[in-house]
């Protein structure tokens, strides 16, 4: 525990005041920006609109180069006047920094776009012009996230949504006011709490902190009694444990506790949506680790289904960033 303070001292408040937004011009990045524009509000951020071009030049055009060159300035100049567009009508003037028109892949130039403005916050939709159907391994959001050096916000289109056009249509975003604080006791569940402590208290937002316990095993019945009794005490343990959590939450902070039976993914998913959570932050591990979030894990399950956008961050990163 000692080691575990010593890191959760150095964290710096998340405060997100440069946010980058990536658009590929599809429906589904335009409510990730609708999304964008009262969070900037709510934290006084400005926001950067990105859109990146990447396409696969025809072997038989690289002896014109000249032909390439053309074709690129073209594809950029027809790219900056769209995404100019878009900034003009649903980013009010006082919150945009920047539009940025970049070549290369998405999920290497969003990266490397977010460490050279030193971006705070990425926010990107979880389905674009691919027409994923999930995040899959390789796919841009699941990618960003995991190489990002900054927290992303990624936002699930929501089905039967109902399209708003205009000027004003940004500005009908959600203002977030009920943070969902999954955690797990483990090295790093203070840090965890301490970086959603901050952003509650620069969004003035409530706190639920929510502790998911594996439901019980099937078939088991001849030792359902001591099966029973376990199930008890582990609950028992985790509500004092959720107890002195929430006791260590400065005074000025609303929160509550909640404890939840069930696989993880869906107890955290079932919490946010009975309970509507307008945000929900989740940790990942180191990079080198990272692998393991695209492919089954709680985390990927919870930003494919949840039904509000999900902030997940690298503890690591935040701790040590300036």
């Amino acid at each position: 525990m000692k080691r575990e303070s010593e890191k959760s001292k150095r964290i710096k408040a998340p405060r997100p005041t440069r946010i980058l937004v990536t658009t590929d011009f599809s429906r589904n990045a335009e409510e990730a920006l609708r999304f964008a524009v009262p969070l900037a509000q709510q934290l006084g951020g400005k926001i950067t609109l990105l859109h990146t071009i990447d396409w696969k030049v025809n072997p038989q055009m690289r002896s014109a180069p000249g032909v390439i060159d053309t074709i690129n300035k073209v594809a950029k100049d027809a790219a900056e006047h769209r995404l100019e567009s878009l900034a003009r009508t649903k980013v009010p003037q006082e919150l945009l920094e920047k539009t940025i028109v970049e070549f290369g892949p998405a999920q290497v130039g969003i990266p490397e776009a977010a460490r050279e403005l030193k971006i705070d916050l990425i926010v990107i939709s979880t389905r674009g012009h691919t027409g994923l159907q999930r995040i899959l391994l390789g796919s841009t959001a699941a990618r960003v996230v995991r190489y990002a050096s900054c927290p992303v916000l990624t936002v699930r289109p929501v089905a039967g949504a109902t399209k708003v056009s205009g000027p004003k249509a940004a500005n009908l975003g959600p203002i977030v006011t009920r943070i969902l604080v999954p955690v797990v006791f483990s090295e790093g569940c203070t840090s965890t709490v301490r970086f959603a402590t901050t952003l509650a208290r620069t969004m003035q937002a409530q706190l639920t902190l929510l502790h998911v316990i594996a439901p019980l095993p099937l078939n088991c019945s001849r030792y359902i009694a001591e099966i029973q009794q376990y199930d008890a005490e582990v609950k028992l343990d985790a509500k004092q444990k959720l107890k002195s959590l929430a006791a260590t939450l400065p005074q000025n902070i609303q929160s509550e506790v909640m404890l939840r039976q069930n696989i993880p993914h869906l107890g955290i998913i079932r919490a946010a949506r009975e309970h509507r959570c307008d945000l929900i932050t989740l940790p990942t591990r180191d990079l080198t680790s990272l692998k393991d979030f695209v492919l089954g894990s709680t985390a990927e399950k919870v930003i494919r289904h949840a039904p509000c956008p999900v902030l997940t961050f690298n503890r690591h990163l935040t701790a040590t960033k300036k």
